[in-house]
């Protein structure tokens, strides 16, 4: 009996239905369950020839439904069973299954197109593998003696560009080492019209030229690391270190070179790698203000932006900033840390994120330019561009290239984009843990090795060993025959040479004294080495002790025996105090600069004015601070005393003024400090009162007069000269005025000690030099 064959549906209209990302997904579930329901048909399934008559097991029920109330159900979240392709099938389709079906297949989540399942069945040869079970019945109808395959799954198309970064992302080691890479921008050079084509130099003789003005100009690059042709007129040349880098970027080019007229056009932008960011400023900090802070503190801070930490709630920001000058970022990078405001905020270098692979014609993200074979597009509407026209955007006209929204093509919104950054974080770090990529280091942080230079550090004396020769002869007998052979090979010449010798001696000097004073011991060679190096006198009297007993000693037990034994003798007591002053214009930015200076000038008494709102946001270690406020943000005045002297500050109202008395020393004095601003009317008579034996007046006092080093005398200075008189001070000269700006010294001290003198030390950022007084009255 016949069977009556429905006709097959029109397919074109039923997936019209459906958008390409549902056609998408309706395709990877068709190919899951066709592998779930290959894997269980090999266990049941046999081969069948065409002309042989064979038994098979019973087939599972047919399903009947309509093939439309099938895929209903479709963007329900559970996938329905597979369709009956008996209904759209014609004839049966003999099957031949491949045992090795299951190994070839590639999964799912694989980022390549999967082909289709048919691919593994034709023409394939070989005998068929029969049913082990004998016992199943027959089947009347010989057309059901085969088995009927499923038919060939439909070739899924490459998905649209928005289903693509539905799967997970595979990246090529090209990606993978771009992502960490650092190159420096390029420079471009660009020739002027007035020069013909002909007399437009090569890519190589740009480089001649480039070297050559370098040269010329005194500018220490290492090497160019890229040189070649941008353009008709147009060559562009870059440089792989940082300090050439910056060289080139802040040195003013010349508009001629080799009389071609030419334009150099620099980076707009500093790259990362000299960016630092001021981590953790609290929120109640303004913006502006931490920005002239980081100024304040590193002149070269340029293109500053803030951070803001949304994830994270944290009541602070951050502040990222770029420097162009290389001294200068690599101090402050040591430093570690930045004064702003009230706080003391570390510093640390930018990190960079990973660099993303995108096309600069079509901006897609997973290729570059050279790979593409779309038109050049405008990077905000995408428009491809026509020669020879000038392309100009619409109004808001922006559209993304990965998920066409209205925002630029690599935006960080974009939710593409973001996902792409995330997976490419990831393949990175874990290239990164498993060695296959290594991270290029900066050319100015190279590891270098180290160089042991001849006698840089002296050895010890080596023990006079006594060994017995092989041969039994004296030292007598050595001696002797060793004596008759030198003297026989210094007669021999000399019967030759005495003639000559007579008529040399008067055109060259005797050798025999130069040998003399050249010969040094190592004890000798190490005190030269100190005078060379320039070592103080003072740091040199203490090392001298110490290379006596190094090069007297034979071994090192012996050394450390005799140290051991004889400890070094007690730091002189009888030393002069110095007595610090410096007008530092601002604590906050200028404290760990005084810092620095307490400590190279060893003072532990110490007077600091104009010390600001800030004074109390950096403490020095090891010392007492005592303050008064001044009558504006930026005044006041701070005295530190070292703790190891006892110090008792005097009350008093006085503005801009602090009294301390200090104890410990071979006698008691009394430190006056004072800043006395230019608004500021003060009455001097206030601060007679407290004048004692051993009192020291300094300070700032903005007073001048030609007997105090300065060029003319002022009102101020005139009062403060008949008050001085009055209360029988004394000023204190020095060899240098203090202030940097004019030849005036307003820095002053006065004492009524009997011996005192000052020396102006040149250190400091501040518009005023440090003073150090010091008396041989005062010692400790």
């Amino acid at each position: 009996m016949a069977h009556s064959i429905p006709p097959a549906p029109d397919l074109s209209l039923f997936f019209n239905r459906f958008s390409q990302e549902e056609l998408h997904q309706i395709g990877l579930a068709l190919i899951q369950r066709s592998q779930i329901s290959s894997s269980s048909s090999d266990k049941q399934q046999h081969v069948i020839n065409p002309g042989v008559s064979q038994h098979i097991s019973r087939t599972q029920p047919i399903d009947n439904r309509p093939l439309i109330d099938t895929v209903t159900s479709i963007p329900s979240p559970s996938f329905p069973p597979i369709m009956n392709h008996q209904q759209i099938q014609q004839q049966p389709i003999v099957s031949k299954v491949c045992p090795h079906m299951e190994k070839e297949c590639t999964p799912v989540s694989s980022s390549t197109t999967r082909r289709p399942a048919s691919d593994s069945f034709d023409n394939v040869g070989g005998s068929s593998s029969y049913n082990n079970n004998k016992k199943q019945k027959n089947n009347d109808d010989n057309q059901s003696s085969y088995v009927q395959a499923e038919p060939q799954q439909p070739t899924l198309r490459p998905p649209s560009p928005l289903s693509t970064h539905t799967r997970q992302l595979s990246f090529n080691m090209n990606i993978l080492k771009r992502a960490v890479s650092n190159n420096l921008p390029c420079f471009f050079i660009t020739f002027d019209q007035s020069i013909e084509i002909n007399n437009i130099p090569s890519s190589i003789q740009v480089a001649i030229m480039l070297k050559k003005l370098f040269s010329n100009s005194q500018l220490h690059i290492k090497d160019l690391s890229l040189c070649t042709q941008a353009g008709e007129r147009r060559f562009k040349f870059a440089v792989s270190d940082k300090a050439d880098f910056l060289t080139l970027f802040n040195w003013t080019w010349p508009d001629n070179i080799e009389n071609k007229k030419v334009e150099i056009a620099k980076p707009r932008y500093l790259p990362d790698c000299y960016s630092l960011v001021v981590r953790y400023v609290p929120t109640e900090v303004n913006y502006e203000i931490a920005r002239s802070e980081i100024i304040k503190s590193i002149s070269s801070a340029v293109s500053f932006s803030s951070i803001n930490y949304q994830q994270r709630r944290r009541p602070s920001y951050d502040i990222r900033f770029s420097v162009h000058n290389l001294e200068q970022y690599q101090t402050a990078l040591q430093l570690g840390r930045i004064a702003i405001g009230q706080h003391f905020l570390p510093l640390t270098n930018y990190h960079t994120s990973y660099r993303m692979t995108y096309c600069t014609a079509c901006w897609k993200i997973g290729h570059m330019r050279s790979q593409c074979q779309f038109p050049v597009c405008c990077g905000k509407c995408l428009v491809p561009y026509t020669n020879g026209v000038k392309h100009i955007c619409q109004d808001n006209a922006l559209r993304c290239a990965q998920c066409g929204e209205n925002h630029f093509s690599l935006e960080a919104i974009c939710p593409i984009v973001k996902k792409y950054k995330d997976e490419l974080k990831l393949a990175v770090d874990n290239a990164l843990s498993t060695g296959v990529i290594k991270r290029p280091p900066l050319v100015d942080n190279l590891p270098r090795p180290f160089q042991l230079h001849h006698k840089e550090f002296p050895t010890l004396h080596k023990e006079q060993t006594v060994s017995r020769t092989a041969w039994h002869t004296t030292d007598k007998d050595i001696s002797f025959s060793s004596s008759n052979n030198d003297m026989t090979e210094l007669i021999m010449p000399n019967k030759y040479s005495s003639s000559l010798n007579v008529h040399a001696q008067s055109f060259f000097p005797s050798s025999s004294d130069h040998l003399s004073s050249s010969i040094k011991s190592p004890f000798e060679n190490a005190l030269s080495k100190l005078d060379s190096w320039k070592f103080p006198f003072k740091t040199q009297k203490r090392i001298v002790p110490i290379l006596s007993d190094w090069f007297s000693s034979s071994t090192l037990n012996n050394v450390l025996s005799h140290w051991e034994n004889n400890p070094c003798p007690s730091r002189n007591k009888f030393t002069p105090v110095n007595i610090l002053t410096y007008n530092v214009e601002g604590w906050g930015t200028r404290a760990l600069e005084a810092i620095d200076l307490i400590y190279k000038v060893d003072s532990p008494i110490c007077v600091f004015t104009e010390v600001g709102e800030l004074w109390d946001t950096i403490k020095v270690p090891h010392f007492s601070s005592f303050h008064q406020k001044g009558t504006n943000h930026s005044g006041g005045v701070m005295i530190l005393i070292g703790k190891h002297l006892k110090a008792t500050r005097i009350d008093t109202d006085i503005e801009n003024t602090v009294i301390v008395d200090v104890f410990g020393l071979s006698e008691q004095i009394r430190i006056i400090g004072i800043y006395w601003p230019q608004g500021q009317k003060r009455n001097l008579n206030d601060i007679s009162p407290f004048l004692i034996k051993g009192t020291l007046l300094i300070g700032d006092f903005n007073a001048t007069s030609d007997v105090w080093c300065s060029p003319y005398t002022d009102p101020r200075g005139t009062t403060l000269m008949k008050w001085i008189e009055d209360t029988d001070l004394a000023f204190i000269p020095t060899n240098h005025h203090s202030s940097k700006r004019s030849n005036r010294h307003i820095d002053l001290p006065f004492t009524n000690l009997n011996r005192a003198d000052c020396e102006t030390i040149f250190f400091g950022t501040s518009d005023h030099w440090p003073l150090v007084v010091r008396s041989p009255d005062i010692v400790g």
